[in-house]
């Protein structure tokens, strides 16, 4: 159960008993951090949040957290754990954002009818925050990830 260290050429891998953890060192340069961390880093403290505030959350802005930050935090996680999927149709962001708006327009649709899934109150502005959900995560995909992460940016001949 105890991580092993392997030094493979000029790469160290962090190995557990399953699979590489995702950080490689090159000498002198930066560690190339792996798709799974970065996902992780976001998608778990997201969902701690979630579970942490509730709708009982007191704090600073208790409106807008208990009314609209999960409705954007939670297409952006679901985007994020698109970006691990290894399907062809997937790469492009543009399908990615279509369908997890959709999803979570269609969640939104079925509480306007009266069916209590993921909650019980039909709000349009919901749509909005899904919106800024999805379009702040393609930014991040898009414009910041694959040019802070060398592991994020498509393989030579990817289309995105």
């Amino acid at each position: 159960m105890g991580i092993d260290f392997r030094r493979k050429s000029r790469i160290l891998w962090v190995r557990d008993q399953t699979s590489d953890i995702g950080v490689q060192h090159l000498k002198g340069k930066r560690p190339t951090i792996s798709k799974k961390v970065v996902v992780v880093s976001i998608v778990i403290p997201i969902a701690l949040l979630h579970f942490l505030t509730g709708s009982n959350y007191r704090g600073p802005y208790p409106a807008f957290v208990n009314g609209y930050l999960i409705d954007i935090l939670l297409p952006l996680s679901f985007y994020f754990l698109l970006c691990l999927v290894e399907l062809p149709l997937l790469r492009s962001w543009v399908v990615k954002s279509v369908l997890v708006f959709g999803a979570a327009s269609s969640v939104e649709v079925a509480q306007f009818f009266g069916v209590p899934i993921f909650g019980r109150t039909y709000d349009p502005v919901d749509f909005v925050m899904y919106g800024a959900g999805v379009l702040l995560a393609a930014i991040l995909d898009t414009a910041v990830f694959s040019r802070v992460f060398k592991s994020w940016a498509p393989a030579a001949g990817e289309s995105t």
